[in-house]
């Protein structure tokens, strides 16, 4: 299966990179050229749907595209790094003739690394007067870099100007400024490619993974206290929106029994259906019109197998409340969910962190729980909770919630640091301090 690549940069780029690419025949390359560097969010926005991995040509693209995209597909960018400052040095001495043969060099530069720079001035035995650097920050922007050039031009401080940005170096050649443009070498071209080849095979695995989703309708079943006609139109109804649903996402489906329905796809698909694991639409449908909840769990994995087990491991957590979520089991053993709720955890049933694995052997809790303990922490804000917090949110009866207390709390992984008094009347409840490294 073919690589698409879209190769975005300035047009005099292109080229370039068009005929190192054509050495990889796994690769189909698809060219966007622009002229100012704020089109890339438009023009990503245009071809994310056609390929799997950008190529940019630098990283203020590469960081325009992250900021303002919020699709999962791979991004990779062309570094500029100081192999590229040799062949503009070459370049203004050849230009410049005996000039800095006679005074030193002065000169501005960006993007690049300072000491990177520093390096190959020494090793090119360039004496320099002053060098002004402005390297490369997050959010920087195009307008920013060519302000401070111009100003140290126009203060006389330099005589040369090397830049990285293209549309800097268009404008300041524009305006008659004395300006080098350092572009990719051929072997950061070649590297760039190799990644992106790399990173478009991984995406390419990945959204192919199976997905199995189990949607349980028992609860909603044993709720219902309506004549079997009633029932039997209710099922019906479910029946209708799991058909659209799967006509929708072109997944097979399969009402294996009464009370569960089946789904398969791909990885991909969940992904994009489900904004990156943060909500589930077809939970809100089935609310929204039959005003009922139910209880899905969606496993990925490499095989069909993988796929079911990790979907029941999923299941059996979006039951253990009341219905009306959904919970999704990766085969590295991650969990997200429950998707669609304001607080949903995202941790994993594994870890080989030493002191996360000697928190699980103290307590006598599994691995599992002592990560998803961590993940609610984190996702809280606090490491003081009470029972009630962690019974609502893990999903599990208030019971289960102070007996994993109880267990930390003897084995010196919490402590009892106070009471919170209810809303209603009733006991005052233990506050705990959870003593686990996050």
């Amino acid at each position: 299966m073919e690589i698409r690549v879209a190769v975005i940069g300035p047009y005099d780029l292109l080229d370039e990179v068009l005929c190192i690419a054509a050495t990889y025949p796994a690769l189909a390359v698809l060219p966007i050229g622009y002229k100012d560097v704020q089109e890339v969010k438009h023009i990503v926005l245009q071809c994310k749907d056609e390929i799997d991995v950008f190529l940019f040509a630098g990283p203020i693209p590469y960081q325009i595209a992250r900021e303002h995209i919020g699709d999962p597909k791979p991004m990779v960018y062309l570094p500029y790094n100081g192999t590229s400052l040799y062949r503009v040095f070459f370049q203004l001495l050849r230009e410049s003739g005996t000039l800095f043969s006679e005074r030193r060099l002065r000169f501005s530069i960006d993007v690049l690394n300072l000491e990177e720079v520093e390096q190959r001035l020494d090793e090119l035995s360039i004496h320099v007067d002053h060098m002004y650097a402005m390297e490369y920050q997050l959010n920087q922007r195009a307008e920013d870099i060519l302000r401070f050039h111009y100003d140290l031009w126009t203060s006389k401080k330099v005589d040369a100007i090397f830049t990285c940005v293209a549309s800097v170096y268009w404008e300041l050649t524009r305006l008659g400024v004395p300006c080098y443009r350092v572009t990719p070498t051929k072997t950061t071209i070649q590297d760039g490619l190799q990644r992106a080849q790399i990173e478009g095979r991984n995406f390419q695995l990945t959204d192919t993974q199976i997905a199995i989703g189990i949607i349980n309708i028992e609860n909603i079943v044993k709720k219902w206290s309506a004549s079997e006609y009633e029932l039997q139109r209710k099922k019906i109804a479910i029946q209708e929106i799991l058909i659209d649903y799967g006509e929708e996402i072109q997944a097979l489906m399969n009402w294996p029994d009464r009370n569960e329905v089946i789904f398969v796809t791909t990885r991909g698909v969940i992904e994009r259906t489900t904004s990156m694991f943060t909500r589930f639409p077809l939970l809100e449908r089935i609310d929204h019109r039959l005003n009922i909840s139910a209880s899905i769990g969606i496993g990925l994995g490499r095989t069909a197998n993988e796929a079911q087990s990790k979907a029941s491991e999923a299941l059996s957590k979006a039951k253990l409340g009341d219905g009306g979520s959904c919970f999704i089991a990766m085969h590295d053993g991650n969990v997200v969910g429950p998707l669609g709720k304001e607080f949903h955890l995202a941790y994993s049933l594994r870890s080989n962190d030493p002191q996360r694995l000697n928190a699980a052997r103290k307590s006598g809790l599994s691995i599992g729980t002592i990560n998803k303990l961590i993940s609610f922490c984190q996702n809280y804000g606090s490491s003081q909770i009470t029972a009630a917090d962690l019974a609502n949110r893990f999903g599990v009866s208030l019971r289960s919630a102070r007996r994993i207390l109880s267990k930390l709390e003897q084995s010196q992984l919490a402590e009892i640091i106070g009471e919170e008094q209810p809303l209603c009347k009733g006991r005052p409840r233990q506050m705990y301090e959870l003593k686990l490294q996050m």
